[in-house]
């Protein structure tokens, strides 16, 4: 207690009001979150009704309810009720001895540092690392996001950032550490991207594989090495692999009927087909798996089954395919999920759940071929013109990034060097790929099957990350192939999984992140925001859907912010350092400051029991940040989060009693405010060691202001013991930096401005977007215009988007194609007649988006109907036709805000021509978007119309 209580006076007025004092607010006698031995001897010394009847009188109701609530709590963790002041069979222990004080930092050289991905060489390590004996190693994947798309901040906490907070805390831990990643780069999605954005499959991957880099970099994610699946490296490492399941005998061979589009000339691999769900119903079920139920599908089951592209019903045809054969490996790997799932390993429930379903409902053989040209190519004959599914593929690519970045640095290549498509056929084959080479180490380490086989090689953890759509890949279907290499478990080398943190989902605000609806927070938009990474990073971490969906909220973002971080971590962090800036001239305080001049008075310093500030802070904090480590050591990250949460906060409740500015202004309290500040010094060390893996930009902040190593976060024994004496973590009168503050103040317009502008369109299910909303027809009057609205703009027109099915020239006239477009909803299918002959092949685009006005009143051009007009700019002689925004799918609707009269049930040719024809009417800007009166035409903010590459062009 801050004053101190002899126990005997605890039933006095004054002591009454001083233990009233100390519980004030919840807390307990000293401020701690648990009780302390202070706590039990005033209980035992006690009467309750005595102290309820002097609070009520002398301090107020409120006062003695405190005290009443602090002394039930003491009576339950004792386990019962003392009634009369009977404490028979209580006995207050005396006070345990103080374990021994650490020896005291003398420098910051002397701080023990961690090597981060890069590091060349280091005292305990080097970069790469390699597995060893004499330390744990522990191997960390992230589920390889596809490299189709652009994350939002459900998949950054789902997968990547996840584990870069585990990485962070193992290297602190000074595990051996490696943590890879990378793009999922072939298979359907990236061949369908590729399609709808007229690119090949490499520039696709190239384009995305970018963006992916450059956001998570923005987010601080710390790879050893982010990579991708389009490399040799993977074909190599893949087709290894195939050849050892198929030598054991574990590949069958199998005709099946698979679907065929007779439009596209090709069959359709899963991805490429939608239909409905033959076991919940959704009607959006894809041909692999159904995004409301989980189910894992063959497009074959689908109910109704169209073609993606092109909207047509494709056709059974028969083709030859490899099957992985998992009736064969059943049994083995129950064995391994009884093993690791269920003992040694840490899964958590929901992944038990999902992969217990999975094995009751018995395995089968399922086909690990597809007819397509980007992937990995099939190393058998009478195959070779197939490759390898994706699911079987894709997980290989931890494997292969891991040996890529070895090969990286064979070749001298730095961290952080990009990876290049096809990168590694120079190759040394021995040095590369040879039983010898490096990260053969960390994925060939024995006894990952059972744990029994004996292996002499040094143990390696694989820890996944991924969110729950991903269980099934990972537990069943990759240590499946894994264990299919080998005969027995004694003879399988390799590496497999130990334990899995698997995510649920995270929400936008109550809905889905949708990208084609301009709802919620994409990876480049964060950064757009201006709002630091660290408080992003804080944000989904103290969210993070560990057992259940979160949802994400803008309001959220600013209490947390606000009031967590800058209120109480920030506080107390700025508070320690300014106050000891401007009082210790710009230092810490020094052993003289703490003691004074006297060299009989400094040896106290040995003494853990003279130090009463540490020993107070110190009871308090260490617990704290013992249970922070088990945390972490479990991946319960929130838990973690909010342990640090709880250091700062019990800081700021030790540096608001002690009361520091008091006590500097005397010369006979000066030492003991030293004190203060020197354990509150190191709490602040201690919390940048306990943020970094959580805040890492907030973490080398505040190391650089105490002029420590950016890189001096270990998480040791020395820091877990050195908790309980706080002042030995810090070397005492050294120079530090002015202070700075940590955060700012997130305002509330501020909030109001990115919800609204990340609002996007209306939630699903309603059935309706934001623009179809403003533009809902309402009953005309006249052929023409729409009742109430006389304006010649663009609100006049009903922009929809719509995919072009079939493409011909039209029989009497050779300047003119006829082609058919689908419109989606009511509209269907329309027929429409362009002029675009020897201007743009339109067959060239069959399958694309396309921007059409749909209410043009229908005409008839040389004997065929067109019922809608078809949008592209012109510069003259140059044509591109009008893409719709990213994400748009057929029959959605285009605005431009501020345009809001409801649009024509029929456009009449002469209205449609005014809207065109006006000076400032359709057209696009420097930027390529196409734009009415400078507004762009968009589906929702920031989901703009484009065009290839004309600026300052006509559009009509």
């Amino acid at each position: 207690m801050g004053k101190g209580l002899d126990v005997g006076e605890a039933n006095s007025v004054s002591g009454l009001l001083e233990v009233a004092k100390a519980v004030e607010g919840g807390a307990y006698l000293n401020g701690t979150r648990f009780p302390s031995r202070d706590d039990l001897a005033v209980f035992a010394h006690l009467n309750i009704e005595h102290a309820e009847a002097v609070l009520k009188e002398k301090a107020g109701v409120e006062a003695a309810r405190n005290v009443v609530g602090w002394y039930r709590s003491i009576e339950r963790l004792l386990g019962g009720k003392f009634a009369g002041g009977d404490y028979k069979g209580v006995a207050i222990l005396p006070r345990e001895p103080l374990p021994p004080a650490p020896e005291r930092v003398a420098s910051a050289q002397d701080l023990d540092s961690v090597v981060e991905p890069g590091s060349e060489t280091a005292e305990g390590g080097s970069w790469p690392p390699l597995p060893s004996a004499e330390r744990k190693n522990v191997l960390i994947t992230s589920a390889l996001p596809y490299v189709n798309n652009e994350p939002h901040l459900g998949n950054i906490i789902g997968c990547v950032l996840s584990a870069d907070v585990y990485a962070r805390f193992c290297r602190a831990r000074k595990y051996n550490t490696l943590f890879v990643c990378g793009t999922d780069e072939y298979g359907t999605a990236t061949e369908t991207k590729a399609f709808q954005e007229k690119m090949t499959c490499e520039e696709i991957c190239n384009k995305y594989h970018a963006l992916h880099s450059k956001i998570y970099k923005w987010f601080g994610i710390l790879f050893d090495e982010f990579g991708r699946t389009s490399t040799h490296r993977q074909t190599r490492v893949a087709q290894e692999i195939f050849d050892q399941v198929h030598s054991n005998g574990k590949i069958k061979e199998q005709t099946m009927e698979q679907l065929y589009s007779e439009a596209l000339g090709r069959f359709l691999a899963d991805r490429l087909v939608e239909g409905t769900c033959p076991k919940c119903g959704y009607e959006d079920a894809r041909g692999d798996q159904c995004d409301q139920c989980g189910s894992l599908l063959s497009p074959t089951e689908l109910i109704n089954p169209k073609c993606k592209l092109t909207g047509t019903e494709p056709k059974m045809k028969k083709t030859d395919h490899l099957f992985l054969d998992l009736t064969q490996v059943e049994s083995r790997l129950q064995d391994w999920i009884n093993w690791r799932g269920k003992g040694e390993g840490m899964w958590s429930s929901n992944c038990q759940r999902i992969t217990d379903t999975w094995m009751k409902d018995g395995l089968h053989p399922r086909c690990i071929t597809r007819d397509l040209k980007w992937g990995t190519p099939v190393p058998l004959q009478g195959y070779t013109n197939k490759v390898f599914y994706v699911w079987f593929d894709a997980p290989i690519g931890y494997i292969s990034i891991t040996a890529s970045l070895f090969a990286k640095r064979m070749h001298g290549q730095g961290h952080g060097a990009p990876t290049t498509i096809g990168e590694g056929k120079e190759d040394d084959e021995v040095a590369c790929y040879g039983p010898d080479a490096a990260w053969r180490q960390w994925w060939q380490c024995g006894d990952s099957e059972q744990g029994t086989c004996g292996s002499q090689k040094p143990k390696v953890d694989l820890i996944q990350f991924m969110g729950k759509d991903n269980i099934p890949f990972h537990t069943i279907m990759f240590p499946s192939t894994l264990i299919g290499t080998a005969a027995s478990p004694e003879q399988n080398p390799w590496t497999i999984m130990k334990s899995i943190s698997v995510t649920e989902y995270l929400t936008y605000e109550g809905d889905k992140f949708s990208k084609s609806r301009s709802r919620g927070v994409f990876g480049s938009d964060a950064e757009a925001t201006g709002i630091p990474a660290d408080v992003w990073r804080y944000t989904l971490l103290a969210s993070r859907p560990e057992a259940n969906d979160s949802d994400f909220k803008w309001q959220d973002l600013a209490n947390r912010c606000n009031g967590e971080l800058l209120a109480n971590l920030g506080n107390f962090v700025n508070r320690t350092l300014s106050f000891a800036h401007a009082r210790f001239g710009g230092c810490f305080p020094s052993l003289e400051d703490m003691w004074g001049a006297s060299q009989a008075e400094q040896a106290k310093d040995c003494d853990p029991a003279e130090n009463e500030c540490d020993d107070e802070l110190g009871e308090a904090v260490q617990p704290l940040v013992k249970s922070y480590v088990e945390a972490m050591e479990k991946m319960q990250m929130r838990e973690g989060l909010k342990l640090v949460l709880a250091c700062s906060k019990v800081g700021n409740q030790f540096f608001q009693e002690k009361q520091p500015w008091v006590l500097i202004k005397d010369v006979s309290t000066r030492p003991a405010c030293a004190r203060a500040i020197a354990s509150c010094i190191g709490l602040v060390r201690i919390l940048a060691c306990l943020m970094q893996p959580f805040m890492p930009a907030t973490s080398a902040s505040i190391l650089r202001q105490m002029k420590l190593p950016k890189t001096c976060y270990v998480i040791d024994e020395h820091l877990l013991n050195g908790a309980r004496y706080p002042s030995r973590l810090i070397p005492l009168g050294t120079a530090i930096h002015k202070p700075e503050v940590l955060f700012e103040t997130i305002p509330e317009d501020r909030i109001k401005d990115m919800k609204s502008k990340f609002a996007g369109a209306a939630a699903e299910g309603s059935g309706e977007k934001k623009s179809e909303k403003k533009k809902k027809k309402k009953p005309v009057t006249g052929k023409g215009g729409s009742k109430g609205n006389a304006k010649v703009d663009i609100s006049r027109l009903e922009l929809v988007v719509g995919k072009i099915l079939e493409v011909a020239k039209h029989p009497n006239a050779e300047s003119l194609y006829v082609e058919k477009i689908d419109l989606g909803g009511e509209r269907g299918v329309v027929q429409v007649v362009s002029g675009l002959v020897n201007k743009i092949n339109l067959e060239d685009h069959i399958g694309s988006l396309v921007l059409l006005v749909a209410n043009a009143k229908a005409s008839t051009m040389r004997g065929e109907t067109s019922q809608a007009m078809l949008l592209c700019a012109a510069e003259e002689s140059k044509f591109e036709l009008v893409i719709p925004p990213t994400g748009a799918k057929t029959g959605d609707r285009v605005f431009a805000e501020g345009f809001d009269g409801e649009a024509d049930e029929v456009l009449s040719s002469k209205v449609l021509k005014k809207v065109l024809d006006l000076p400032d009417g359709m057209a696009t800007n420097e930027d390529c978007q196409v734009v009415f009166q400078g507004r762009p035409i968009q589906l929702g903010p920031g989901s703009v119309c484009s065009v290839a590459s004309l600026k300052g062009a006509r559009v009509r």
